[in-house]
């Protein structure tokens, strides 16, 4: 019997939550390649907005940001991985590198330089009131 409930509560919820804009529709702040070798962020580091990216080797040495903002337009840079100790990566700044297109979502995207997508899309958001790192 107490299966049966807990069953119905969850249905119940599930048909409930429905009706509300689902979180899973953002994309994800992080992610890593299946095999950990090549890990991305978005997030804010001591309030300032980093795209970063980490690699287990020097898998590649350049590579290709690209960012579009709320307002759908596109902007790409070109950087370089560099050394960090056992490690290699890349920290960028937002607001330093790339347009601010106001409060909406964000889409971030690591090319390499010949075209292909370096692992799955990250995003963030900015809210209605804007700080000084978004």
């Amino acid at each position: 019997m107490r299966r049966s409930v807990t069953a119905l509560t969850l249905v119940l919820a599930i048909g409930v939550l429905g009706a509300v804009p689902a979180a899973a529709g953002h994309l994800p702040l992080e992610g890593c390649s299946p095999s950990g070798d090549v890990c991305k962020s978005v997030r804010k580091v001591d309030g300032v907005r980093r795209f970063r990216i980490g690699l287990a080797a020097e898998f590649f040495s350049r590579y290709r940001l690209c960012v579009t903002g709320p307002d759908h337009a596109t902007t790409c840079h070109r950087y370089r991985i560099r050394e960090r100790g056992s490690s290699f990566g890349s920290s960028i700044a937002f607001r330093a590198n790339f347009p601010f297109a106001g409060p909406g979502a964000y889409r971030v995207v690591w090319r390499f330089i010949g075209g292909g997508r370096i692992g799955r899309a990250l995003g963030f958001h900015v809210a209605g009131r804007v700080t000084a790192g978004s």
